[in-house]
């Protein structure tokens, strides 16, 4: 499969594309539900990687206690060091070497997680040296389309340069929303037909796939 335009700008998800974060982020939401009463087992947790949390929080324990579970949630987060409780997909960090060493591509993170676990987890997963900027969720911007609309304003990037890769279809419709074209990986959490469904430009299903598809 070959792309039919050049970009520049190469803007990964996090969660689901570069590293399985469930392992700590279930562990996360487990216990926070477990505070408010809520049973996590009857909850599937794969929906809530992806949306903000505050989204999440609102579906889960109702929007009254939102604010209070998504601050449980990052407190919990960095006191059981869910960052190092998590794994790259194999071949991932081939992926990033090849595409910085070929130096057609500027790399860069948009993810829902919050930003300083973002921050967090890349440096954990000694990540941190592919990407110019990585922008997360904040108490300003909580969407993917908020998260990739101001790491491209601050940057002066050209959305029509720039293409996204994630594994949910907030990533696909974030990216359309913003003016840029998107690639769906079917090896992360989202489900192949709801990501074929949201259109993207191509789908992958293996991070090699990915250095095939840009090189």
């Amino acid at each position: 499969m070959k792309l039919s335009k050049t970009y520049k700008y190469i803007i990964f998800d996090f969660d689901g594309t570069i590293n399985d974060t469930s392992p700590g982020i279930y562990a996360t939401f487990t216990e926070v539900l477990s505070q408010f009463g809520v049973d996590a087992s009857s909850v599937d947790l794969s929906r809530h990687i992806g949306p903000p949390l505050d989204d999440s929080y609102t579906r889960l324990v109702g929007a009254e206690r939102c604010r209070e579970a998504v601050e449980l949630h990052k407190r919990v987060f960095t006191q059981t060091n869910a960052a190092a409780n998590s794994f790259l997909y194999d071949g991932i960090t081939d992926v990033l070497t090849a595409l910085k060493n070929s130096g057609k591509y500027v790399l860069a993170i948009a993810s829902s997680k919050y930003e300083p676990h973002v921050v967090e987890s890349l440096r954990c997963k000694g990540l941190a040296g592919y990407f110019d900027a990585a922008y997360g969720q904040t108490d300003k911007r909580g969407f993917k389309r908020d998260v990739i609309r101001q790491l491209v304003a601050d940057n002066g990037w050209q959305p029509s340069l720039c293409l996204m890769i994630g594994d949910t279809p907030h990533d696909i419709e974030g990216a359309r929303e913003c003016g840029m074209d998107a690639v769906a990986v079917t090896y992360g959490f989202g489900k192949e037909s709801e990501l074929i469904a949201a259109d993207p430009i191509a789908v992958v299903g293996s991070p090699k796939e990915i250095t095939e598809l840009l090189l």
